[in-house]
């Protein structure tokens, strides 16, 4: 039986701006399952992006409740978010947000140094070993402006993962990257899921849908549809590909 990891029930998301309403989420029930490979897709202004910050605590909402692991993150308090924020929940975006002045390897021990249960020492090792496995402990130290994007993005999911989070999410990761730095990234997603990780992924690129074993599909702030598959194979990616686009294509994206 699938573990629910995230239960949203009845969400509403309203954005107020000179005194109009834009209701971007409506009436939303959806379950996240624990160890999932999780794709978001929707044409743009859809409620994707809004959705994954509301999900990850980033974003207050305005009705109804989200359960973690069976606790209603809406009901807690801010000090109580920011530590689920460090402790649970892993946030990797489009646009990088590496520290300028740091250098990569400093970038991605400092979500760590901020817990009190973890030695400097723990940390260091373990940012050594994502570095390493994601194959920029070469360039650790030097500073995001010295690498290339394909490195600081790569970076950027070490400094995710610091903390073990039990959910990985991403809001278009690769949007900022060409195709072959995207397909490396995609590579380590499917790696981290194959492993066990929880991830959250919204993106617009079908290629990189194609690594999650569900996809969910948001049309004005709605669940319109949703696809499961197997777990992902790049030996049967031409099959992959055919029914994903046709799938897609059935809901006009």
């Amino acid at each position: 039986m699938e573990k629910v990891i995230l239960d949203v029930k009845n969400l509403d998301k309203v954005y107020v701006s000179d005194g109009v309403k834009n209701q971007v989420i409506k009436n939303m029930n959806l379950e996240i399952y624990d160890g999932d490979f999780t794709v978001i897709m929707g044409p743009s202004g859809s409620g994707k992006s809004t959705l994954l910050y509301c999900l990850g605590a980033m974003e207050d909402v305005t009705e109804g409740s989200i359960l973690f692991q069976g606790e209603d993150i809406t009901k807690m308090k801010e000090n109580t978010l920011s530590d689920l924020r460090l402790k649970e929940f892993g946030f990797i975006f489009q646009q990088i947000h590496l520290i300028s002045n740091l250098t990569l390897f400093q970038n991605v021990i400092l979500p760590g140094l901020a817990l009190p249960e973890s030695t400097n020492k723990d940390i260091y090792e373990r940012a050594d070993n994502l570095l390493e496995k994601f194959q920029v402990k070469h360039v650790s130290q030097r500073l995001p402006s010295q690498v290339s994007g394909g490195e600081q993005q790569r970076a950027a999911i070490a400094r995710a993962l610091i903390n073990q989070p039990k959910v990985l999410f991403a809001d278009e990761p690769t949007g900022a990257l060409n195709q072959n730095n995207s397909e490396i990234v995609m590579d380590l997603f499917s790696e981290l899921n194959r492993n066990g990780q929880s991830i959250l992924l919204v993106t617009h690129d079908r290629r990189a849908a194609l690594r999650g074993n569900r996809i969910i599909y948001i049309i004005d702030g709605a669940v319109k549809s949703e696809m499961k598959l197997n777990s992902y194979d790049s030996a049967n990616l031409k099959d992959r590909e055919h029914t994903v686009n046709t799938w897609l294509s059935s809901l006009s994206w």
